[in-house]
């Protein structure tokens, strides 16, 4: 396995802040200089958990024409740790992690094969692999959790995965657990049974599952390691590893 890079939060200035609401999923108040001032927030998710008034925050900075507003929320605090909230984040940490593994030849981001666009693709050991990659912050206990909101979009992409191992690709879905303290993942079956039965039928079928653990400095999201994964028959898939 080839050494894993640290991926940079952000190509742009990173600011403080002080999460102040979300008055809708797309944006939030944030204060930064003692100045009130709206945020694009890049994650569809809930996260009720982590997007309480007064937490810490870290905004990547990018003022533009063509955007609507200058900052875009990063990090957020929690329990004195830095947690991600940028979903697209997840892929370019995905494509690392992949990018560092010895069999891995000629991938690729955003592949379509058909009606089906995939997140990653390259040859694997000699075959052809598609992957998906989630981004994972919510924390119940020391387990990791997805989704945090029904996801008919991450089932239509564990649907179109399960396709295409029956095709005769390989297939994986990748979880980026975007903070350090989680211990295990397993699918939210309680938020969404749908996505959690299609994640169960995709590890009976041989899918690779892979829950990725990321400690963050507040500049860069780093792999550390690997988090064992839990499907609905509470099998284990896999021992904690260090890559």
């Amino acid at each position: 396995m080839k050494k894993m890079k640290k991926v940079k939060l952000s190509r742009f200035p990173l600011v403080s802040g002080v999460f102040l609401s979300r008055p809708n999923r797309f944006i939030a108040r944030v204060m930064i200089d003692q100045e009130e001032t709206i945020a694009h927030v890049p994650n569809t998710g809930r996260m009720s958990e982590l997007l309480i008034p007064g937490v810490r925050a870290i905004l990547s900075w990018n003022p533009s024409p063509q955007r609507k507003t200058d900052d875009t929320l990063i990090l957020v605090e929690k329990d004195g740790r830095w947690v991600c909230v940028h979903a697209v984040l997840a892929n370019q940490v995905g494509t690392e992690y992949l990018f560092a593994q010895s069999d891995v030849s000629e991938l690729k981001q955003e592949v379509t094969d058909g009606n089906s666009r995939f997140d990653l693709a390259c040859y694997r050991g000699g075959k052809f692999f598609f992957y998906e990659v989630k981004w994972v912050n919510l924390l119940v206990g020391n387990i990791a959790l997805f989704p945090d909101a029904p996801t008919e979009r991450g089932s239509k992409h564990l649907a179109e995965l399960i396709k295409a191992q029956t095709e005769g690709y390989g297939a994986g879905v990748i979880f980026v657990v975007q903070r350090n303290d989680a211990t295990s993942f397993k699918a939210n079956a309680a938020m969404d049974p749908e996505f959690a039965g299609l994640l169960d039928q995709c590890h009976s079928l041989g899918i690779e599952i892979r829950a990725l653990s990321c400690d963050i400095d507040g500049v860069n999201i780093e792999i550390i390691g690997e988090l064992p994964v839990n499907v609905l028959s509470e099998e284990i898939l896999g021992k904690v590893q260090k890559p």
